[in-house]
């Protein structure tokens, strides 16, 4: 049987509450595969903090919105000098909680799609799932993405897809926001933080701790590939050695410890740790731990492949009904 392959080059931005990405990739379907090729021409990350100031009143500040704007505006061309003219480009938890959105959506010369929380959910799972070869297609998958603005916890399986998901106002720019004002956060500010990750999470989490066999744990965004990275204390930065590697429990104390004796200033020299996370990567860790501890997942695999990916590679091939089925059993 003879197979054709057809490539064409996409591109994909993502506007966070924490940071804006960039992800310029080949596409390419086989006829005939199950699997769409992505092979990444570039990408780029600048943490522009588009939600500072959300939690307050809820609304976007003219700052980070002005910031945020020229990240956009400045990679839209870069994928347009790659070959790719109309970017596609998404905003998440801030955009859709802001009561002002206008404020950044009418600074770009792009359309903006702004996702609902399920629908980020399900791009971030598809990615993940997808960049993992190792995953049995039929064994439960729990995706986990603790972002800016909000966290995501996804569920299902490589086969049949998304089987539930829930996105959560708990990100640690917003709950860090809400909560720390010590430097490094006060014993009481951490158990804030935890009360608050127990109140938003455990409603989900608890129906999913009687899953047989136990979920495989898989981290997305920015929060997880930083502990990823922080654990082999990687400098500079590599995606390839951060894609697959598992995070353990022991690894997240361990480093939560090391965070919090340090204040700010000695946080952002840490090993792996970019700089500009280094005042939320605490919430965002405790976060992490709350969902291994309360799930017994001895370690948490961190994915580069994420909703980007997703994005780039387009709407999932048609199925022959068998997910569906399943999904309505």
């Amino acid at each position: 049987m003879t197979s054709s392959r057809n490539t064409v080059r996409r591109a994909a931005i993502d506007i966070g509450t924490n940071s804006v990405r960039l992800l310029v990739a080949d596409v390419g379907q086989e006829s005939g595969a199950p699997h769409t090729a992505v092979s990444v021409v570039d990408r780029a990350l600048t943490i522009t903090r588009l939600g500072e100031g959300l939690h307050a009143g809820g609304v976007l500040v003219a700052e980070a919105a002005s910031r945020t704007a020229a990240v956009v505006d400045r990679y839209v061309s870069r994928a347009e000098a790659l070959g790719v003219p109309s970017p596609i480009v998404a905003g998440t938890y801030a955009l859709r909680a802001a009561r002002n959105p206008d404020l950044l959506l009418g600074r770009l010369r792009v359309p903006v799609r702004v996702l609902g929380g399920d629908e980020e959910a399900a791009l971030g799972f598809r990615g993940a799932v997808a960049g993992l070869p190792d995953i049995d297609p039929a064994a439960p998958v729990l995706v986990l993405d603790v972002g800016g603005g909000s966290v995501e916890v996804t569920w299902g399986t490589a086969a049949r897809g998304v089987e539930g998901s829930e996105s959560l106002p708990a990100g640690c720019v917003v709950i860090t926001q809400r909560v720390v004002s010590h430097d490094p956060p006060a014993p009481e500010e951490i158990a804030t933080l935890e009360g608050t990750l127990a109140a938003a999470l455990d409603p989900v989490l608890a129906p999913l701790r009687g899953l047989r066999p136990r979920p495989r744990l898989i981290g997305v965004g920015g929060t997880v590939t930083t502990l990823a990275a922080m654990a082999q204390r990687l400098v500079p930065y590599d995606p390839h050695r951060v894609h697959g590697f598992a995070v353990t429990l022991a690894d997240v104390d361990r480093l939560l410890a090391e965070m919090r004796a340090v204040p700010l200033a000695a946080r952002r020299r840490l090993p792996g740790l970019q700089p500009e996370r280094a005042d939320v990567i605490i919430a965002g860790a405790l976060a992490v731990r709350h969902v291994m501890v309360s799930l017994a997942c001895p370690a948490i695999t961190a994915s580069e492949t994420d909703l980007l990916w997703a994005l780039v590679a387009g709407p999932p091939p048609p199925d022959d009904g068998t997910a569906a089925a399943a999904k309505r059993r």
